[in-house]
Formats: C-alpha cells, sequence, structure tokens
C-alpha cells in the first residue's frame, strides 16, 4: 500500500538537508526543534531529522551507503518501489515538469532532493530552507558532505550537476504558485534559482 503525505506541518518553515560539501561549514545545532527532512545520508549530520527521504533504492540496499540507517528514529519515505522494508513509507513518483499537489505523491527525476521539497510542502511547509544543496564540488573535489564512497563511476558528474539545475528550474515556478518560499542557504551554491542566504540569515 502506497503512502499519502499528512498534513502535520501548516505554516511551519522547513529545511531540507541534503549532502552538498557546504553542509561541513554549518552549525547544524541551530536546527535543534525545527522541522527537518535529511536526503539520504545527510541524516548522518543530523540524526534527529523527522524524516529520511530517499528516492534511489540502491542507497537502502547497499548498506555501506547507509551506515547505522537502522537507528534512524524518525519517518522514513521512498519513491523506490522495491523496497519492501516495513519502516519504509513508499509514496508515487511523479516526473517533475511541476511540483505535485497531490500527497500521495511527489515530483523528481535526478536528485532526491525535489523529493524531498515536495515532501515538505505536502505537510504544509510555508517555507523551505535548503542546505547543503550545492550542485558542485566542493573545493577539494568532494561531492558529498558525508565522505562516504559512492561505488558509481563520476565520470557523469558534470551532466548529473547540469540534470539537478534544469530540474530546480522547472520546478521553482510551480512552488510560487503554491504560496511556498523557498531559500537556498548557500551564498556560493550553483543553484541559482531561489535567493541565496547565508545560513543564519534564513533562522
Amino acid at each position: 500500500m502506497l503512502w499519502s503525505v499528512p498534513r502535520d506541518w501548516p505554516g511551519e518553515t522547513v529545511f531540507v538537508l541534503a549532502s552538498g560539501p557546504s553542509v561541513k561549514h554549518l552549525d547544524l545545532s541551530l536546527l535543534k526543534g525545527r522541522r527537518v527532512i535529511a536526503v539520504k545520508s545527510s541524516w548522518l549530520h543530523w540524526p534527529a531529522a523527522d524524516v529520511l527521504f530517499f528516492a534511489d533504492g540502491r542507497w537502502w540496499t547497499e548498506k555501506r551507503l547507509r551506515p547505522s540507517a537502522d537507528a534512524f528514529a524518525g519517518l522514513i519515505v521512498t519513491t523506490a518501489m522495491e523496497i519492501g522494508d516495513p519502516r519504509v513509507k513508499r509514496i508515487k513518483k511523479v516526473n517533475p515538469t511541476h511540483l505535485s499537489a497531490k500527497p500521495g505523491e511527489v515530483a523528481l527525476a535526478r536528485t532526491s532532493t525535489t523529493g524531498a521539497i515536495n515532501l515538505a510542502i505536502h505537510f504544509g511547509a510555508k517555507r523551505i530552507v535548503l542546505l547543503g544543496v550545492d550542485a558542485k564540488l566542493g573545493a577539494n573535489g568532494q561531492r558529498h558532505s558525508h565522505g562516504l564512497k559512492w561505488p558509481w563511476p563520476k565520470g557523469g558528474q558534470p551532466q548529473a550537476f547540469a540534470d539537478q539545475l534544469a530540474e530546480y528550474r522547472a520546478i521553482a515556478p510551480s512552488a510560487v504558485k503554491m504560496g511556498v518560499e523557498i531559500v537556498n542557504a548557500n551564498p556560493d551554491s550553483a543553484v541559482q534559482v531561489w535567493p541565496r542566504l547565508k545560513f543564519g540569515d534564513c533562522l
């Protein structure tokens, strides 16, 4: 049975924690008491997140990618229909020409962050703050803040980032129509479709 998102956070600010290298420079203790959706292994930076979301089923089945995820105490949600773990809620995925207004589905294609944004809106978010949404490598060539080794080839990174940027551009107008403000808490992010602010200015 597929899951439908309850409107449990009406009017709230929701932080979507992705895993770009910029996360390592943030004081995440400022998230205490706030609503947080962690994308894949970014939950390792903030285990108190309300929700852990992933779209790539390989992330769940490859345990080296999700060390100790069994210890995550919050809600776990995926669009990967092959996941049969009873702890994981499954929700329908649709193509991201725009964000979905239906609580039983989320839009995404090339990045789980899009799905996490859509989840936040279904929960009732009025404002979404993006953390670690960099769409580029860190200064030392690192792609992820958590430092876990991704077992798939790196050759497609430039195209992967380009695809993510295109996806964000596609969904941005629909968030505006839904009356949801989105800000990116990384002034140096390659994602420029939303205002880029310092983390402290987003609180």
